[in-house]
């Protein structure tokens, strides 16, 4: 799942040209054939941003304005996602100046969860062919160490990490 949230239709045009360069170098098999939107103020209807999707024959597909029952599935997801990253803050007792984090670990980690609906598989095994390596997971919130290089520690005994 990516969000596009930008200001300018310079900007919008320019992530999402990062975005689908990206995705078609790792996934070439799953390209960008259409856009949807919630129909926002502009920031995706606007002529720079659809001509770009007109040239790669990329399908637009707004929804009316203030109807998010019309994009349940993305709606669903982003409750799903939200609801994660809500419940990893709280077990945590980290401050909720890591939602960033959170929503990033949850997206991660929902990745690599066993659907129903791809017949047990993960997204991310559905995607790439290949089972998720999950031996690195920790809890989140836990304690990490980040390791000092030799040429900044202040001496013999000195620390070779910090927390």
């Amino acid at each position: 799942m990516y969000l596009l949230r930008t200001k300018s239709s310079t900007e919008v045009v320019s992530v999402f040209q990062d975005l689908q360069a990206r995705i078609e170098n790792q996934y070439p098999d799953w390209p960008i054939t259409c856009f949807r939107c919630d129909n926002g103020l502009g920031e995706y209807d606007n002529s720079l941003f659809r001509s770009i999707l007109r040239v790669r024959g990329i399908a637009f597909e707004p929804s009316p304005p203030y109807t998010q029952s019309k994009n349940g599935v993305s709606e669903r997801m982003i409750r799903i996602i939200i609801t994660k990253a809500r419940a990893m803050l709280i077990d945590s007792k980290l401050d909720d100046d890591f939602w960033a984090e959170a929503v990033s670990t949850a997206v991660y980690l929902h990745a690599r969860t066993p659907s129903q609906s791809i017949s047990g598989a993960t997204p991310y095994e559905k995607l790439t062919g290949k089972k998720p390596e999950l031996g690195h997971l920790r809890r989140f919130g836990c304690a990490a160490y980040k390791f000092i290089p030799k040429e900044l520690r202040k001496g013999k005994f000195s620390e070779r990490s910090k927390e």
